[in-house]
C-alpha cells in the first residue's frame, strides 16, 4: 500500500465517521416529536422527566454535530495535499 493510498483511506474513514455522527445527531434531534413544539410543556415549572430526556438528547445531538464537524474538517485537511502533492 502506497503512502497516497494510506492517506486516501484516512480521508475516506474520516468522512465515513462524519456521516455516521450526522446520522446519530439527526436521530437524536428527532426525539420528542410533538412535545418539542408544545410551548406549555417546555415552559412548565418543575422537573418533568420527559423534558429532561429531551434536553439530554439535544445535548447528545449537539456533541455528535460537533464531532461530525471535527471529522469533516480533518478529512478536508488531510485531503488538501492529495491534490497538489507528487507521490513517487
Amino acid at each position: 500500500m502506497t503512502r497516497r493510498e494510506r492517506l486516501e483511506a484516512k480521508v475516506a474513514k474520516r468522512e465515513e465517521w462524519a456521516a455516521g455522527r450526522r446520522d446519530k445527531a439527526a436521530t437524536l434531534h428527532a426525539y420528542g416529536g410533538t412535545l418539542r413544539h408544545d410551548w406549555a410543556f417546555i415552559t412548565q415549572p418543575g422537573h418533568i422527566p420527559e423534558r429532561a430526556r429531551m434536553n439530554r438528547k439535544d445535548a447528545q445531538a449537539f456533541e455528535h454535530t460537533k464531532m461530525a464537524a471535527h471529522h469533516a474538517a480533518t478529512a478536508a485537511w488531510l485531503a488538501e495535499p492529495l491534490d497538489r502533492a507528487v507521490f513517487s
